[in-house]
C-alpha cells in the first residue's frame, strides 16, 4: 500500500510539472511585454522624481 501511495505521488508530481512546463513555456513568451512593461515603469519613476526634485529647487 505504501508503494502505490509513493506511486501516485510520483504520478502526481509528473502532472504537476508537465503543467509547470506548459505555463513556463507560457511566460517565456510573455517576456517581452513584461521588460517594456518595466522599461515604461521605470521611465515613468524618473519623470516622477525629476518633476518632484524640480518642485523642492522651486520651493
Amino acid at each position: 500500500d505504501g508503494a502505490a501511495t509513493s506511486f501516485q505521488n510520483i504520478q502526481d508530481m509528473k502532472d504537476s510539472s508537465s503543467v509547470y512546463k506548459r505555463l513556463s513555456a507560457h511566460i517565456v513568451l510573455d517576456l517581452p511585454d513584461l521588460s517594456e512593461f518595466s522599461m515604461v515603469r521605470e521611465t515613468t519613476n524618473r519623470i516622477e522624481n525629476m518633476m518632484a526634485h524640480a518642485r523642492g529647487s522651486n520651493a
